[in-house]
């Protein structure tokens, strides 16, 4: 698997496409089994919040880092996942019966998009989910950091805008420490449209692991890319893997480094 990682320096909200894990590497295995060893008993876990995909589940989100990608054994010793549901629920038949078995319901989505007015979008649902989000976050909370896939992380960095920028936000929900973003794009709800605008303009402080392919059709990575200009690039890293999809990535061993040396680096 091809990669590019570098400092940087200056709508597809649709259900991604799957393919099975390959065997873990070594060192990611070992990192599964061992997950208080002498190296990192001092160290305080930290307490990830994760959003998944349109029209998936927690669940199924857990199932796509843990057993379908490596992702979630490469991290395992370094943090606690927690998964929470999107704020709509749909009927049992919201997937294709292709893919219910793998995935099985119930199925949640944070919003289904509408278009408005000059590119932008009408997000039905997202206020609830955004509640939903609230009363998560003060019942189990404190969270030091949010991952999200596709919509999911479309929803991660929307929070985290909203956090940062609104004050009436941020007096409910705190701002986090950091984001694991994958395959995912801007917000375009029409509400949002000022607060992305201002962060384009002046960039978010948010330490943030940007993950996206070369071949991704449903979240081309034009589309992240403007994502991770409203990110202040001293604080952002990236893995570019030419040759992937729209999917949570299997992780090679320089993939895997790079994403435990960034969860170190805000411990």
């Amino acid at each position: 698997v091809g990669v590019a990682l570098q400092q940087r320096k200056d709508p597809p909200e649709n259900l991604e496409s799957t393919s099975k894990g390959r065997p873990l590497h070594r060192a990611q295995e070992e990192h599964r089994r061992c997950g208080t060893t002498a190296a990192n008993t001092h160290m305080t876990r930290l307490r990830i919040l994760c959003f998944h995909s349109f029209r998936l589940s927690g669940d199924n989100m857990r199932k796509q880092l843990f057993d379908l990608a490596n992702l979630g054994a490469s991290l395992a010793d370094l943090a606690t996942l927690d998964f929470v549901d999107g704020g709509h629920r749909l009927g049992d038949d919201a997937l294709p019966e292709r893919l219910q078995a793998l995935f099985p319901p119930p199925y949640f989505e944070w919003w289904n998009a509408r278009e408005g007015a000059g590119g932008t979008a009408i997000y039905d649902h997202l206020e609830a989910s955004l509640a939903k989000v609230e009363r998560h976050i003060a019942e189990h909370g404190p969270y030091d950091g949010y991952l999200g896939f596709s919509q999911g992380g479309c929803v991660a960095h929307t929070l985290s805008l909203l956090s940062m920028r609104d004050p009436s936000f941020a007096s409910r929900v705190p701002a986090p420490r950091f984001a694991i973003l994958l395959s995912c794009r801007l917000s375009r709800h029409t509400e949002h449209s000022e607060l992305v605008a201002g962060a384009a303009a002046a960039p978010l402080p948010l330490p943030s692991l940007v993950l996206y392919g070369g071949k991704d059709t449903d979240v081309p990575p034009a589309m992240t890319r403007e994502l991770m200009a409203t990110l202040d690039p001293a604080g952002v890293r990236e893995i570019y893997l030419p040759l992937g999809g729209h999917r949570v990535p299997n992780l090679g061993e320089e993939e895997v480094a790079v994403l435990r040396r960034f969860l170190k680096s805000v411990q």
